[in-house]
């Protein structure tokens, strides 16, 4: 049965709105920031970032602020595109290492892609930028795996890296990389199973 507004004191309808402002209020200020900084995060303070794609000031700023060695691009090569160009000229102006590699954020990695992942997780120069479109779920699972394989977290608490935290809604079509993430072995890591 819902009650009319009209039937409640005013001073209860009023902290019940207040409520609710708040309640709305925190998860749109999340958004918020996520937007408004590129959803720029450490992964491992010192050495692995994630982002969001971020404009060439801003990537920049991050790149000489952060002392970033290494940008994996995880849209894969995209040639013409005022993005891409901008990121490859920035990363070549300040002799930054730049890396493609194109993941889906609807379907489960190739092996071949997890294979490259981890060869990129070994040999590039730290700290590491790793980035996707919104920063969200192509770069909230190479996150995840980097906290497993790179940090030896346990899957438990690397899987924080794939959550609304930094944007990733466990629904709909990206939830296929959370299945991955679940049922993926870190012993088959460097074999891309």
């Amino acid at each position: 049965m819902l009650i009319r507004p009209s039937l409640l004191p005013r001073s209860l309808l009023r902290r019940l709105l207040l409520i609710a402002f708040i309640l709305a209020l925190v998860p749109a200020a999340h958004i918020a920031n996520i937007l408004v900084h590129g959803n720029f995060e450490p992964i491992t303070e010192g050495e692995a970032y994630r982002s969001g794609q971020i404009n060439k000031g801003r990537l920049e700023q991050y790149l000489r602020d952060y002392r970033i060695k290494s940008v994996l691009n995880l849209r894969g090569g995209n040639s013409g595109a005022d993005w891409y160009e901008d990121e490859i000229a920035v990363c070549s102006r300040l002799s930054v290492r730049h890396y493609d590699l194109a993941m889906n954020s609807t379907g489960k990695p190739d092996p071949d892609v997890l294979v490259k992942l981890m060869n990129i997780f070994r040999e590039a120069p730290r700290p590491i930028l790793i980035h996707c479109r919104s920063g969200s779920d192509r770069t909230g699972l190479a996150a995840a795996l980097w906290k497993v394989v790179v940090d030896g977290e346990q899957k438990s608490v690397a899987k924080k890296q794939l959550s609304i935290l930094y944007g990733h809604f466990p629904v709909g079509q990206t939830s296929v990389l959370d299945d991955f993430f679940e049922e993926w072995d870190p012993a088959t890591a460097s074999s891309g199973k």
